[in-house]
Formats: C-alpha cells, sequence, structure tokens
C-alpha cells in the first residue's frame, strides 16, 4: 500500500475551509451549549474491532475544536467496516457520530485511556484473538507539520488491514517499533490483542512503577514521566512486536517519509546501527542488562526464547 503526502494536501486545505466556514460561528455562539456532530464511515454490522479513541480539544478555545474536529474526520475516514469506536474526550467535548462516549474529562491524558482499554481487555468472554487499537488525535496539544505527518502514518498503520488481520506470530502491531531508546512505538498509536494487554500492569500503575524503578527520574531515554505511556504497550518481555514501514524511519520525528510502502514484518526489522539516531551502545541504559532487570522488576519474568531483545541487544 503506497501513500503519497503530496496528493492529501488539497484535500486536506479544502477539507479545513469547510469546516471552518460550516462551524465558526456555531463555535461563538454554541460551543458550550450542544456537542458538535461530526460524520465518518458507514455503520456496518460486524464491527469486531474496538478502537479506543482519545480525544483532546483545549477548553473555551475555538481554533483547538476546530483542529481537533478536522483531526477526527482526517482519522476517522480511514476506519475499515470492522472498527467499532469508542471516544474518551478530554477538555471540550464534541460529539464524533457512529462512536460511543466512554467517557469526557475536563482534564486529563492518554493514560486514562488506555485505562478503559486494559479494563475491556481484562474481560473472560472475549473471543480468542480480539484486537484493540488505541488512537489519539496527535498533534492537538501542539499543532505542527510534524505531528501531521506523525499522527497519518500512525493512524494509517493502527487501522490499516495488515495490522487488523496481524498473523499469530505478532500481538502488537503499527507503523513503527523501535527497541531504542526504550521499547515504544514512536507517537504511540497502535492494535494489539488482548491476550497480550491483559499481562500489562494497569496502565494508571504503570507510570507509578517507572518512577520506582528509576527513582522519579522523567526521562524520554528510558520512558518514565509522560513518556510512560508510550513505552506502556512493549513494557512485557512477552511482546511480538510487528510493523508495516519499509522507510529508513526510525523514532523522533527526523526521517519521517512523504511516501511509505506498508509490509508487515516482525519488529524490530531494522538493527542496532539503524536505529540507534547517535545513542552510545556503551550507554548501560540502552543495554541487555538493563532491558531483562527492567522485566523482572515490572512482570517478575524473564525474557523467553521468542524475545526479539535477544538478537538485537547482543548483535
Amino acid at each position: 500500500m503506497v501513500i503519497n503526502r503530496r496528493r492529501l494536501s488539497n484535500a486536506r486545505i479544502a477539507r479545513r475551509a469547510i469546516t471552518a466556514l460550516l462551524f465558526t460561528a456555531y463555535f461563538f455562539y454554541n460551543v458550550k451549549k450542544n456537542p458538535l456532530t461530526i460524520s465518518y464511515h458507514p455503520s456496518s454490522l460486524n464491527k469486531t474491532i474496538k478502537v479506543f479513541y482519545n480525544v483532546y480539544a483545549k477548553p473555551a478555545d475555538n481554533s483547538s475544536l476546530l483542529r481537533a474536529i478536522d483531526y477526527a474526520m482526517e482519522q476517522m475516514t480511514l476506519l475499515l467496516p470492522e472498527h467499532q469506536v469508542f471516544v474518551r474526550s478530554i477538555g471540550t467535548q464534541f460529539e464524533i457520530q457512529d462512536a460511543t462516549q466512554l467517557q469526557h474529562d475536563k482534564e486529563g491524558n492518554e493514560v486514562g485511556t488506555l485505562k478503559l482499554l486494559w479494563d475491556y481487555c481484562q474481560k473472560n468472554d472475549l473471543p480468542d484473538g480480539e484486537i484493540v487499537v488505541y488512537l489519539h488525535n496527535k498533534g492537538s496539544f501542539h499543532p505542527s507539520k510534524k505531528n501531521d505527518l506523525l499522527r497519518k502514518w500512525l493512524t494509517r498503520a493502527a487501522l490499516s488491514k495488515e495490522c487488523s488481520s496481524m498473523p499469530s506470530s505478532c500481538n502488537v502491531c503499527s507503523y513503527r517499533m523501535s527497541p531504542l531508546p526504550h521499547p515504544h512505538t514512536p507517537g504511540n498509536m497502535w492494535a494489539a490483542k488482548c491476550e497480550y494487554i491483559k499481562q500489562l500492569i494497569d496502565p494508571t500503575e504503570f507510570g507509578v512503577r517507572m518512577d520506582q524503578l528509576y527513582f522519579d527520574k522523567r526521562s524520554p531515554f528510558i520512558g518514565t514521566g509522560r513518556y510512560a505511556a508510550e513505552h506502556w504497550v512493549h513494557s512485557h518481555p512477552r511482546v511480538h512486536p510487528c510493523d508495516l514501514s519499509t522507510s529508513d524511519y526510525a523514532w523522533n520525528y527526523d526521517g519521517l517519509p512523504a511516501v511509505d510502502n506498508f509490509k508487515l514484518e516482525a519488529a524490530p526489522r531494522y538493527g542496532w546501527d539503524k536505529l540507534s539516531l547517535g545513542l552510545d551502545r556503551h550507554n548501560p541504559k540502552f543495554g541487555f542488562d538493563h532491558r531483562v532487570a527492567e522485566y523482572k522488576f515490572l512482570y517478575n519474568e524473564t525474557p523467553p526464547k521468542s524475545w526479539f531483545g535477544w538478537e538485537f541487544y547482543r548483535n
């Protein structure tokens, strides 16, 4: 599947102009009284994949609300017929048609939405191989062209046919999975199997456990503080990640491609040299012993033979 960002530019401009014309007057006069409704994918009787969607719009900020609506329209058009959307909104609330509003909070972060996803996966009556998706409207708090591009790739991957039908060898599927600087999907959108998710620490407790391990040191390089949410889904030694991007993109924002060709493969698909982005290979916090010690502290487990790290960290 080849996607060209340039082809989307005119449609994006037109969509934003129409959105502004239709809704600006409403925002100024009635935004606090009635939630807004937007339409997206036609409803389907065969919705088997639950999508947990974290939506943020800054309170009392019309431009932020316009942006949030634009992002929602952009992301929801990528849904497959089997997707069913569940929304947890933060800040200013607006409705998304054919989606179920699970929760609204005036303040919060994505951990609350991950908790809803985790709670769902704890159910005992789920079918074998049940898949859930986590999305958020990335860039709603810090709008930028880089966030726009990353959001589009992450959403396309998490909602893709490839991730929606991931093989038995995968339990987390995303645009890119990198073991560096800690195991994560940059930007934190993915599809995952509930049988794996239910093994993870409650996401509302995960950040606390990471802080205990690292003595409250908040760092993007070890997955603590606000970066704990991004680390969470890949934090278990039994993770079997797959990713889709065939580009040279590693993590962070550098190297995001304008065009990409999706192909599902076991992750990490690249070795240390390609994913390190200049990190010091001799720094213990990026090494084998550090990763195994974290698994032991968090889950009291050692990695199985199928763990990706046996090859990645030792080659």
